[in-house]
């Protein structure tokens, strides 16, 4: 079926969220890693076997030559390739304080991360800034990336 809207005020809408049903399986390297920081307090990616590439988040095979990988230690510190500041939540309303969202590139791999940036100001934030992560008390860790609770100036 096609449907055809000529006139603007056909378009519906609706406030709220859209309730959607999803199961993510992080597969054999997703597990390791959230074991990783639950457990160890460590970062893993995964070394090529054959042509050195370093996965983050880690795989279990490369995507360049299809060889297998091993899962290497890595500090989880990394660099500010981009970010942006959110100043207004979901339904426009004023943060309390506004939320920095970064893009890390992780030291010693080919990856990066998407994650919050704490523990500094907006006007401090800068492209290329060295971060480190700050995790949640290993009591509290679930194996989630919410383990990591934001990434904070070196």
């Amino acid at each position: 079926m096609i449907e055809k809207i000529v006139n603007p005020k056909e378009l519906r809408h609706w406030d709220g969220k859209i309730e959607l049903y999803w199961i993510y399986t992080s597969g054999k390297a997703g597990d390791e890693f959230f074991k990783k920081l639950k457990d160890e307090e460590k970062f893993i990616a995964a070394k090529c076997k054959k042509c050195g590439k370093v996965y983050f988040p880690p795989r279990i095979y490369c995507e360049k030559d299809f060889s297998d990988t091993e899962f290497v230690e890595v500090s989880g510190e990394g660099c500010v390739r981009a970010f942006t500041v959110a100043r207004l939540d979901a339904y426009e309303n004023p943060l309390e304080k506004p939320e920095i969202y970064a893009v890390i590139d992780i030291d010693g791999t080919d990856g990066c991360l998407i994650h919050l940036l704490g523990e500094v100001e907006p006007e401090q934030v800068e492209v290329g800034m060295k971060v480190k992560p700050v995790l949640k008390p290993k009591e509290e860790r679930e194996g989630k990336i919410t383990d990591i609770l934001y990434f904070k100036p070196l």
